[in-house]
Order: C-alpha cells, then structure tokens, then sequence
C-alpha cells in the first residue's frame, strides 16, 4: 500500500471514529414571523429576529426592510424607500404546475429554504432589482421592439372594487389601443358594473380614455369621465392606477382574474385578493402565489425562495401562508435567515 493511499485510509477510519462518538448538532430551526396586513402596510425590519416596527412615512424611514399588504410585498429600496433593499427570487419552483403549488406545505418545503447558502448570492449578482410602481392593473398591453407598435391584450379581464365605504364592482379590460404617440393613447376599456357584492352584473360597455395629454379620470358609479376627487381608475400615459394603496384614498383595488371577460358573473368574489397600487421589484416580477387554483378564490403560496439585501447583510425569505389559524386571510407568514453580513 502506497503512503498516500495508507493516509487516506488512515483519515476515513478516523473520520469514523469521530462520526460514531461525537454527538450530533440538531439543524437550526427555521425562523418565523406572522404580520396581520389585512388593513395596513406590515413593516418589518429583519434582523437576526424579524421585528414588526411602525413606520409613519415610509418614503423616508430606514427602521424598515420589507413589507406586506395584502398579497402586495415591498422592499425598502428604489422607488419604496432610502433603504438601499433590493431583491432576487432563487425561485426553484418557478416551474412547478398548479397540482404541484396545491399540494405545497410549509412543512414540504422547508428543504428547499434550508438549501438556500451563501452561494446563491453570487448567481444574483448583476440581477439585484429595486422596487418600481407595481400597478394592480398591468400587463394589459403588448409593445413590438421591432415595429414600435403598441397593442391591447383583451385576453386579461381584472375584477375591480371601487372607490368609497360602499363601493361598485366591475369587471374590466382592455380592447384596443389606438393612436399611441410616446406620451399616452387613446385607450378603449370595456366592462361590465356590479352596484353592490353579490348582485348582478350589468350590461357590458365600453368608453375611450384619451390619455395622450394628461390624466383621465373615469368612476364606475356614474360611467362617467371623473375629477380627481371621484374616480375609480385613472389612465396616465401607458399606466392604469387605481383610487387605492399609493395611488389614493379610495380604497379601491383590482386582481387579475384567470377567467375569460364573458364568463365572469361576479366581479365582487374576490374579496382577500384585491389589492390597491403600490412599490415593487422582485416579487411582482416572481409573484409568491398563485391564485384561485382551486376556483375558491384561494391564494396558494409558491414556497418559492427570495434574497433580501441591505448593503452587505443578505437573507433569505421564503412565504409560507396567508390566512391565519382560523383561515382569515391577509396574515402574512413567512421564514427567514441571514445569511451574511
């Protein structure tokens, strides 16, 4: 036996020994926080133990890092805040069909947080994103490079919730877009009124916002072109805001249905998704669930893993529910660990 094999053997038997006397260190549990965000933005300052913190302006305050309404999620960075945070998304089930995001548990999916090292943070490196309006009415059109063209997708209908204490409901779309410049266009949106939750949808219409000047304004309640006192929606440019979240004080929210326009008969069911503007990077771009999977109007987590940096201290945030104990939605649970700083 040569020296260098009689070393290696020498080493395993060794390493052996050590494996059999030495006690094993139990893995780390992973840790948790629950925010309530059903009415208000949750803010929260990781750290080595997550922290809710009450943030009055969050456009100036650094006290926070990440933060949750609804199924909105922002970081404190870009557009958001001073905070410097931005994001990347592993996202190791990006792939992964409806079946398989349905059957998804906290507990199945821990191996895949517990995965996540160091080492990832270099496959993030030039890929970092900021937070960005994240418009809860967007992707409803299509810009060809190559011709410069701009065109409607009708294929994506949004359920509305207006403005105000007692608001109206809408199903809504985007049908054609025509004579774009790069300021704006004149955009036809066509849809469809519910006065209360749980009536009847009205007839179909349709109107032609010209958003190629300025701000157009329009109310559901009244089918009428608004002020900025009374709106429900407005068009500015190639953006579609809502009276809700950054964008205003109405309260008003949309979500993207998965529905075809004609079949949708009830625009006010989705009452735990609508969700008003906000700011956001990585986790519009790789949303954390998936919606009404299960035709319940559900919101189905992804488990998908995202890294959360603050100048050199990176951590690892994995989603995993939105309802509470008792099933009430909008209570945000979600592991972390840092992972360097």
């Amino acid at each position: 036996m040569s020296l260098n094999r009689y070393a290696a053997v020498t080493m395993l038997l060794l390493v052996g020994a050590c494996s059999e006397t030495d006690p094993i260190e139990p893995e780390p549990e992973a840790a948790t926080l629950t925010v309530d965000a059903r009415t208000t933005w949750a803010y929260v300052d990781l750290d080595e133990t997550a922290t809710q913190v009450a943030v009055t302006d969050p456009g100036e305050s650094t006290a926070w890092d990440i933060a949750f309404n609804a199924t909105r999620v922002m970081l404190n960075g870009g557009a958001a805040g001073p905070g410097g945070v931005e994001g990347y998304c592993v996202c190791q089930n990006a792939g992964a069909t409806d079946a398989q995001v349905q059957a998804m548990t906290p507990e199945s999916e821990l191996a895949d947080f517990a995965a996540v090292t160091l080492a990832d943070t270099l496959t993030a490196a030039g890929d970092w994103t900021g937070d960005a309006l994240d418009a809860a009415i967007a992707g409803w059109y299509a810009y060809d490079i190559q011709t410069h063209q701009v065109s409607a997708d009708p294929s994506r209908t949004w359920l509305v919730r207006g403005a105000g204490a007692e608001p109206v409901y809408a199903k809504v779309r985007v049908t054609d877009i025509a004579d774009a410049t790069q300021a704006g266009a004149r955009v036809t949106i066509e849809y469809a009124v519910q006065p209360a939750a749980g009536e009847a949808l009205g007839a179909v219409q349709t109107v032609v916002l010209d958003g190629r000047t300025s701000p157009v304004y329009f109310d559901f309640a009244t089918n009428a072109v608004s002020d900025e006192g009374d709106w429900d929606i407005v068009l500015d440019g190639f953006t579609i805001r809502v009276n809700g979240g950054i964008s205003g004080s109405g309260g008003a929210g949309a979500v993207l249905s998965g529905d075809a326009f004609a079949v949708i008969d009830d625009a006010s069911a989705a009452a735990d998704a609508y969700r008003g503007d906000a700011y956001g990077g990585v986790f519009p771009a790789h949303p954390w669930y998936r919606y009404n999977l299960d035709g319940n109007h559900t919101i189905f987590p992804t488990f998908d893993v995202y890294l959360v940096r603050r100048a050199d201290e990176i951590y690892k945030v994995q989603l995993t529910g939105y309802y509470d104990t008792a099933g009430t939605a909008r209570y945000i649970t979600f592991r972390y660990e840092r992972l360097a700083s």
